[in-house]
Formats: C-alpha cells, structure tokens, sequence
C-alpha cells in the first residue's frame, strides 16, 4: 500500500481492536537459520554459517509457507498455552475475522500486458538464480577448513547440500509460475468472459478465501454481469463464548450477549463480501459483481443442515473505490450498493426472499 494507517475501533463491550495497513512482519529462528515473514507476501529464509560471516538467503511467497507451517486454526487453543497466551490469541482472532475488508490477496493495477511479455526468469535448462547462490555458497566452503577450524564440516556440508536442493525446488516454482502467469495473462487480455471464469479457477481464488467460506461459484447473470454465489457458516468462526482473564490470571470463559456477538458476525459476512469484490476487481477487468451470501445452519428440529439466502448485493467498482474502509464499518457500507439483507441486532442475519435485480 501507498500510505500508513492506524485504526483502533471497539467490538461491541468487549474489545478493541488496533490495525497497521502499512504492513507488518514477523521472524523467528535462530543461530545459524532465521525466517521473516511480511504481510507483503513475501517469507525470507536466510542460512548463515556462524564464525563465517558467510550467509545464504531466498525470498519465497509467504501464502505456501504460512499453509505449511500449519497455523493454529482460528479460536482453537494451542495445547500448553497459558490464560495470558490464550486470551491473546483469541482477540487477535477476532480482530482477523473483523477486519478482512481491509486487505486484499491480489495486488491492484495489475498491468496484464506487461505479465504476458515479461521474459523467462531463466532459460530453461540452466541454473536458476536461487541455484546459483546456493551452488557459489557450496563452492566457497571447502571441507577442510571447516574440519580444521569448527570440526563436523560433514554435517555443515550436509545442510548446504540440502539447501541446494530447496534452492532447486524454488527455481522450478518460478518458472512454472511465469508460464502459468502468462496463459493467465492472456485470458484476461482476451476480455472473453469465459476466459474470465476459467482464470479465477487458475488463480484458485475460493481457495485464498477458503479457510472463511464453504464455497465460493462464479457464474454470468443473464445480462452478462459478473456473479459470486458464496457460501458460509458463521457459527464455524465465532464461538459463542469469549476469553479473558481474571484479576488473578486465570481463564474466564463466558457467554457472549447476542448483541454482541451479532455484531462480530455482520463484520465477518460483510468484511468477506468487499474482500472479495475488490480481489475481482484487483484480477479482471469488470466494472461491477454481484455477490449473493448463503449461510448454512442445522435445524434445530432435524438436526440437518439446511442454506438460506441472507445478503445479495451488486458492488460497482467505482463507488467501493471511493470508500475509506479505515473509517467504515463494512456493514453499514452496504448503505452505498443496492443490496438486500435481513439483519437484527439480536438475531443476526436472517432469509432473505428476493435478491438484486
């Protein structure tokens, strides 16, 4: 992003919640390995050789590393966690599920044409630019100098071996992705809108969504319009509980108020419906989506989930350009789309019978 902010908002009674837009990152390692993280996208590993001053380092997206890494699922506790780790995990949780209008997993002013004539990374065939800081650091160390000056150079010479080998691994992903980059570039340049359809499944968008929603369908409305069927359960991210600690601190677990924990959950729905209008809008060259919100809940009678219909809601990209989300709360944003919903403070979102025409 171009510019910084600090935005500090309550959620109903019991929390506030402080975001950056400017960015953030996090690093953990140590002697001899260390790995950053950016909210940028980007994860740096650096692999140093202590006494040596000598040093390898690769940058990598940080979504695939992040998946590996095995996050702690949202409002899960972590085994061995204590009252004060835990309570900040949860509201560190809640400020995630309230704040997805705020970013986005594409990058805005993608330039398409500059994508599509980009050139090869590297010629096929040949050492890749990873590969080849990885095979000068190899070079460099020469078993018997480490032998003589730190003793267990074998073992030394095995992780620089092994760091080749992810070296080679990370050259492979960027060409593919530069091949793949390029069909999509084209696809999206045809201005076709099936070619459109088949380069959101490319980009595998419901899946960057996916640890918020059950499915995520593009279609065409009968005016050719662009159309995201989403579907959801909010009762699968917010617990009807929440944490905090005692003057003692121990773990307070209570029962939220319906107020409350309605309000989280406008913010949840809400947040997901701009996030992802501006991805598609960030991707395609489209003036407006419609995004129709199902939410799926178990009858209370038979026990049998059953999908009902709670928000429709036709977002053009001029006006969602023009909102300051730093300053909006995105439920009362829909206030600027044609939309229908159903919602009651203390009853949440409810069917809704028709939808945007």
């Amino acid at each position: 992003m171009g510019f910084n902010f600090r935005k500090s908002f309550r959620i109903g009674k019991l929390f506030r919640v402080n975001i950056g837009k400017s960015g953030a990152s996090v690093s953990f390692g140590g002697k001899g390995f260390r790995q950053s993280i950016s909210t940028s996208g980007n994860a740096r590993t650096t692999f140093s050789i202590p006494g040596t001053g000598l040093s390898y380092s690769k940058t990598l997206s940080a979504k695939k590393l992040l998946k590996k890494e095995s996050n702690r699922p949202v409002f899960q506790s972590a085994k061995g966690i204590d009252p004060a780790g835990e309570v900040k995990a949860y509201q560190e949780d809640i400020a995630l599920i309230t704040s997805l209008h705020l970013y986005e997993d594409y990058p805005r002013g993608i330039d398409w044409n500059a994508v599509k004539s980009e050139e090869e990374p590297f010629k096929k065939g040949t050492d890749g630019p990873q590969v080849k800081e990885a095979k000068a650091l190899l070079e460099t160390q020469r078993p018997g100098l480490f032998q003589r000056v730190f003793g267990g150079g074998k073992a030394v010479m095995a992780e620089l071996e092994a760091n080749l080998e992810e070296a080679k691994k990370a050259d492979e992903a960027l060409y593919s992705a530069w091949e793949s980059n390029k069909v999509l570039a084209e696809k999206i340049l045809g201005q076709n809108k099936d070619n459109y359809l088949e380069a959101l499944e490319e980009v595998k968008l419901s899946e960057e969504l996916g640890n918020y929603i059950r499915s995520l369908k593009f279609t065409y409305t009968d005016e050719d319009s662009l159309k995201a069927d989403m579907t959801l359960s909010v009762t699968d991210f917010i617990p009807e509980q929440y944490k905090t600690l005692t003057p003692t601190g121990k773990l307070s677990v209570k029962d939220y108020t319906k107020t409350d924990y309605y309000e989280i959950a406008s913010r949840f729905v809400t947040g997901l419906v701009f996030r992802t209008a501006r991805n598609l809008f960030n991707l395609l060259p489209i003036e407006d989506v419609l995004i129709e919100v199902s939410e799926m809940e178990k009858n209370k009678y038979s026990g049998l989930e059953e999908k009902e219909r709670i928000l429709s809601i036709l977002i053009d990209r001029s006006t969602l350009e023009k909102i300051d989300f730093t300053e909006a709360n995105p439920f009362e944003a829909l206030t600027n789309f044609r939309h229908e919903v159903n919602f009651v403070k203390t009853k949440g979102f409810t069917k809704i019978e028709k939808t945007v025409q």
